[in-house]
């Protein structure tokens, strides 16, 4: 398996198994698409890419096709930690922890997501990552102003600040390592992160054979995702045996069409019951698949605690 497709794996396992969508990438997230080598025929000029107008807004016809959601009833409680482990081929390579808190002396009342995600001793030889990120979300809608994400990668390290302007309709994201600053903007009428998105889509009423879809913010790119649910089915974990909502995710957009997707091999599964618990995520990698299985809830499980 390719180090960067087990890295972004690895990653996408801690985002998709709480957010109900699937990206996987074989191209580096900060990667520069005029950074390439020279052009094969050097009589021919290579022309450069335009540059993308800001604020970015949607496609019209992307645009038409997203709903408006409104909160259901939130699938954790205060001070709930989940653990995720990573394994490809069956080999452990990346643990996730995700925590949820109500905020103290907030005013209407918020809750904080954090999550962090760490990539184990046999992946630190091919990838080594160590990812936090954190969002504030409103208790009763789920609406973020914003999150922040550090990314740190191999030798890269990354920080990023997107800020949500919901009354403007406008997304900024800013992103800062040893090279400075670099800001771009979109609009938005319904914007989300990766942790406010995922649980509002958690909160929802599921339904066989219908579309979900959000607009989604990342460190640095914008996904609009889409899912089907399929059908229940029976799943095992070392955690028990579970009834289970088979979900299958798809990409409508990406704000950059550089990045390659493979949403089609990738299957999530979420609890059918009343509290929707992310259980697993694969994902079909260069070689086997990938895994990401939930393995303790509150510290009860295999797992009794993750890394800091």
């Amino acid at each position: 398996m390719r180090p960067k497709a087990l890295a972004g794996v690895a990653l996408a396992a801690l985002i998709l198994t709480i957010g109900a969508v699937a990206l996987v990438s074989a191209a580096p997230v900060d990667s520069d698409p005029t950074a390439s080598a020279q052009p094969a025929h050097p009589h021919k000029h290579r022309h450069l890419p335009t540059p993308a107008p800001t604020p970015m807004a949607l496609p019209p016809d992307i645009e038409a096709k997203l709903p408006a959601y409104k909160a259901g009833p939130i699938p954790f409680h205060d001070g709930e930690q989940l653990i995720y482990q990573a394994s490809w081929l069956g080999i452990p390579a990346a643990q996730a922890r995700l925590e949820f808190h109500k905020q103290q002396n907030k005013s209407p009342q918020r809750w904080l997501g954090e999550i962090w995600v760490e990539t184990n001793a046999f992946a630190d030889l091919f990838y080594k990552m160590r990812d936090y990120a954190k969002e504030s979300m409103a208790a009763d809608t789920l609406h973020s102003s914003g999150f922040n994400l550090v990314q740190h990668e191999k030798s890269r390290l990354n920080y990023y600040d997107v800020t949500m302007d919901r009354p403007a309709r406008l997304v900024t994201m800013t992103k800062k390592n040893h090279k400075g600053t670099q800001s771009k903007q979109f609009i938005s009428s319904d914007p989300w992160g990766p942790i406010s998105g995922a649980v509002m889509a958690l909160t929802q009423r599921f339904t066989p054979g219908k579309t979900y879809a959000f607009d989604v913010f990342s460190g640095s790119q914008r996904y609009v995702f889409a899912f089907v649910v399929d059908k229940r089915e029976k799943i095992h974990l070392d955690l028990g045996d579970f009834d289970a909502w088979k979900i299958v995710p798809d990409v409508w957009y990406l704000s950059d069409d550089t990045i390659r997707t493979e949403a089609s091999s990738t299957v999530l599964w979420i609890s059918a019951d009343e509290r929707h618990l992310p259980l697993r995520i694969q994902a079909q990698a260069y070689i086997g698949y990938v895994r990401a299985d939930l393995i303790s809830i509150d510290g009860k499980g295999p797992v009794q605690s993750a890394r800091n």
